[in-house]
């Protein structure tokens, strides 16, 4: 059904019993469809109040990574961070009932500002532009914030908490190896290689902290010349702050580009993030979660190859063909050459 062609009706009955008034349904568009999920803003105009813009989020089926995303532990965690630092958009609520959209879906706050395109040619020149400026510190500063949230007066005991050492690591790798295990149709023998290197090479766990999961530029609002949110908290849970470094790091995540995310170097990245976190990040466990993402990133490509023929959505079927490429960004973690 979607969220574009569900019942007037069936909407403003829901909407107008969760906001508490009656609602008219004025507009609903898509705001950006990423590769798990629709996403639309829908505005209604609440009696007694005018015209609310909410955005929408409707939780597909079959889509990549689909087993890692628990869209009420979703909601739960921006309920979380509401009263916190970090901006994101403020929670409304989570409706596991199908009967609207065809599927369960959440309600957040519209929040201003755009979520660039990082891979187009405009994004990259406003990103690396952007980074000169007071985008970039927000860019570092609210990771910082997001690995500070005090886990108590945050509330997030719904998230479970790995001990400190090597348990985070090993469960991740073992989730790894699960997620191969899944979606390969043939040997992958250098995504294997990865995995055997990354069990090899875990480095110890200092703290344990939130994590984002999938903090980048393409993940952010960006508003004139600030950060306004942060989005797409699917992938959030406890763990190594240096998850998140890794991933800001990737290869993969900037492509040809010499800047991490496409926003800034990675020496001036990594001074900023270190300053506002007041604590030193080795190199040697950064390469690791380097590596860890660049072998996730490889078979999230083999599970676009999957998802391509249960979704029909042709931009996964792109992914799949660049899946040499993954490789070879893997190979060139391992330092085969």
């Amino acid at each position: 059904m979607g969220i574009l062609h569900a019942p007037v009706d069936a909407v403003e009955r829901r909407f107008g019993e969760r906001l508490g008034k009656p609602v008219r349904l004025v507009d609903r568009k898509i705001a950006g469809e990423g590769l798990s999920d629709e996403t639309a803003i829908v505005t209604v105009d609440v009696e007694g109040e005018g015209e609310r813009k909410l955005v929408v989020r409707l939780f597909r089926p079959g889509a990549m990574a689909r087993h890692e995303v628990d869209p009420q532990r979703l909601h739960q965690l921006l309920v979380a961070l509401t009263d916190t630092p970090v901006p994101v958009p403020t929670p409304l609520w989570y409706d596991p009932d199908a009967s609207v959209f065809g599927q369960p879906y959440t309600v957040v706050s519209w929040v201003p500002g755009a979520a660039l395109v990082q891979w187009s040619p405009e994004g990259r020149a406003f990103l690396a532009e952007a980074g000169q400026g007071p985008i970039g510190e927000d860019f570092c500063r609210i990771l910082a914030e997001i690995h500070a949230v005090d886990r108590t007066t945050a509330d997030l005991g719904f998230l479970p908490a790995p001990e400190p050492g090597t348990a985070f690591a090993e469960a991740e790798i073992d989730r790894l190896e699960d997620y191969l295990r899944r979606v390969a149709d043939e040997p992958e023998p250098i995504v294997v290689d990865g995995i055997g290197w990354l069990r090899a090479n875990i480095p110890p766990t200092e703290r344990i902290a939130l994590i984002h999961g999938d903090y980048r530029t393409g993940n952010l609002l960006f508003d004139d010349e600030r950060i306004s949110a942060v989005i797409d908290w699917e992938f959030a849970r406890l763990g190594d702050p240096l998850y998140d470094l890794g991933w800001v790091c990737c290869p993969s995540n900037r492509m040809d580009s010499d800047l991490v995310c496409m926003l800034l170097p990675l020496e001036d990245f990594l001074a900023r993030y270190q300053r506002y976190a007041g604590r030193t990040v080795t190199k040697e466990a950064l390469h690791f979660w380097i590596t860890f993402h660049q072998v996730r990133h490889a078979i999230m490509w083999l599970d676009a190859g999957r998802a391509v023929a249960d979704t029909g959505d042709l931009r996964l079927a792109r992914m799949y063909y660049t899946m040499p490429t993954m490789r070879a960004m893997v190979a060139d973690c391992l330092e085969y050459a």
